[in-house]
C-alpha cells in the first residue's frame, strides 16, 4: 500500500478482508458456543463464562462496525474533493481536540467527499486511540510538489509502531490495540486513497508516535 495501487490489488485486498473477517467471526463463535456449553454443563459459578462471552460478543460489535463503515465507501457523486474542509469536518466529529496545520493554496483532487472525510476521520480515530489517556493529535496538509496533489498526514504522540506492527499495518483486522482495536481504519484509509490513484504509508515519528501519510495526486485514474 505504499505505492499505487492497482484494481486488482485492491480485490485481493477485499478478499483477504472477508477471509479475516470470517476468521474472527468463527473464533469468536466459538468461544460462545464453548461458554454456552459450560453453562448448561456446570452447576457451578459462571462469572468466568459470563466475561468471556462478553468481551466475544464486544468483539463482534467491533467487527462489525469497523466493516459497516468501510461498506459505505463509495457512495455519492465523483467530482473536486476539498481536503481542507474535509480536514475540518474529520475534526468536528471526532470529538475530541485535534491540531489542524492546513496549508492554503491546496489543490482539489477527483473523488468523493464522503469518502474522503471518512478516510481522514478513520486515520484520527486510530491517533486519538493511540495517544489516550493524553496525547496530541496533529492533522497536516500540504501541496506536492508543482501542485501535482495533495499530502495529508495525521500524527499522534502514542508509543509509535514497531517494525513488526509496521510490516502488518495494512492487514486487515490487525490492530496494535488489542481489544480496543478494530483493524479496519487504516485499510480504510489506504483503499480510499488507493480508488483516487495514490499512496498511504504508516512510518514512526523521530520525536515519538505514528504518522500515517497519504499522497493525493490532482488527477484521479
Amino acid at each position: 500500500m505504499t505505492e499505487e495501487t492497482s484494481r486488482e490489488e485492491l480485490f485481493l485486498l477485499a478478499a483477504k478482508l472477508a477471509a479475516r473477517t470470517a476468521h474472527e467471526l468463527n473464533n469468536t463463535s466459538a468461544i460462545l458456543s464453548g461458554h454456552l456449553y459450560l453453562l448448561r454443563a456446570s452447576p457451578d459459578s459462571h462469572e468466568e463464562s459470563y466475561e468471556a462471552m462478553e468481551k466475544a460478543l464486544a468483539q463482534i460489535q467491533r467487527l462489525s462496525r469497523g466493516l459497516a463503515r468501510l461498506g459505505l465507501l463509495g457512495e455519492g457523486e465523483v467530482g473536486p474533493v476539498d481536503w481542507n474542509e474535509a480536514a475540518r469536518s474529520a475534526s468536528d466529529a471526532l470529538g475530541a481536540p485535534v491540531t489542524l496545520d492546513l496549508a492554503g493554496g491546496l489543490p482539489r483532487t477527483v473523488g468523493r467527499e464522503g469518502d474522503a472525510c471518512a478516510a481522514l476521520k478513520a486515520l484520527l480515530e486510530n491517533a486519538l486511540e493511540a495517544s489516550l489517556p493524553r496525547g496530541e493529535i496533529v492533522l497536516r496538509t500540504r501541496s506536492l510538489p508543482d501542485g501535482a496533489g495533495v499530502l495529508l498526514a495525521v500524527e499522534d504522540s502514542g508509543k509509535g509502531i514497531s517494525p513488526e506492527a509496521r510490516e502488518r499495518a495494512f492487514d486487515p483486522l490487525f490492530s496494535t490495540k488489542g481489544e480496543r482495536g478494530r483493524g479496519t481504519g487504516l485499510v480504510l484509509a489506504a483503499a480510499v486513497a488507493a480508488v483516487m490513484g495514490g499512496s498511504c504509508q504508516v512510518e514512526p515519528r523521530p520525536e515519538g508516535g505514528t504518522r500515517v501519510t497519504l499522497r493525493l495526486p490532482r488527477d484521479s485514474p
